[in-house]
């Protein structure tokens, strides 16, 4: 069974920007995520962040996204509610739930807007070790047949009249042990699917698209740097908020 399926292109400007510029404004995002103390600035960023994954809703991944930004809005509220009780702070509470959701989104936005192909492209430029590229592109496409197959299996059970999802004591026999086989089962495929090809980690590789500096690759990473320069002056002028 073919596993590219699980992963879905998605059109629109940040699936045509270069991974790695992608992966380096991430990690820069998600540092400052941690330093920033103004809940203002924090909001920015976090506000930043839902606009590019709303950006990112296409008519395949709208039901995916839509539950998960509900979902992710009712916990925020939740984090915040029991965060006032517990520090009797509001504005900290919601400082720490802004700073979760910073944290939180680039991992999303960067699935959701980098196919596989384009992701090992741009680790071998950054001429990382092949078993390093290999191991990342296989648990990068794993993920969502993870997700894929919890689901089916959940819904096996339901049309046994059998709710899992409500009684966590059948969760290792009901949900565990058949996504574990039904991974042992994808693994095998995949394994056989290299040694078939011939595959060898230490073979030179060439690429048929190689990576190339463009116009929109300079405009989000300025665009990146006025928004980290403007959460940084926010996060200064109003230090005591």
């Amino acid at each position: 069974m073919s596993i590219a399926r699980a992963s879905s292109k998605s059109p629109g400007f940040l699936t045509r920007v270069k991974p790695l510029a992608k992966i380096i404004v991430s990690l820069v995002i998600t540092g400052m995520a941690f330093s920033v103390k103004n809940v203002w600035a924090m909001g920015v960023l976090a506000a930043v962040l839902v606009v590019l994954l709303m950006l990112c809703i296409t008519r395949q991944n709208i039901r995916q996204i839509g539950q998960g930004m509900i979902a992710g809005t009712i916990a925020l509220l939740l984090f915040v509610a029991i965060g006032t009780l517990l520090l009797n702070n509001v504005q900290a509470a919601l400082l720490y739930g802004l700073r979760l959701v910073a944290i939180l989104l680039p991992t999303p936005l960067l699935a959701l807007t980098t196919p596989p192909a384009d992701l090992v492209r741009a680790l071998q430029a950054a001429k990382l070790p092949s078993f390093l590229i290999l191991s990342l592109m296989l648990t990068w496409r794993f993920l969502p047949i993870i997700q894929q197959e919890s689901q089916r299996i959940l819904e096996a059970n339901q049309l046994r009249g059998v709710d899992i999802s409500r009684q966590p004591q059948h969760w290792f026999a009901g949900l565990f042990v058949p996504l574990i086989f039904r991974i042992v089962s994808y693994a095998d495929d995949v394994t056989i699917g290299l040694e078939t090809r011939g595959y060898d980690p230490n073979a030179t590789r060439s690429m048929s698209q190689p990576l190339v500096w463009q116009l929109r690759d300079t405009l989000f990473v300025i665009g990146s740097v006025l928004v980290v320069v403007l959460v940084g002056y926010l996060d200064s002028v109003n230090a005591g908020g």
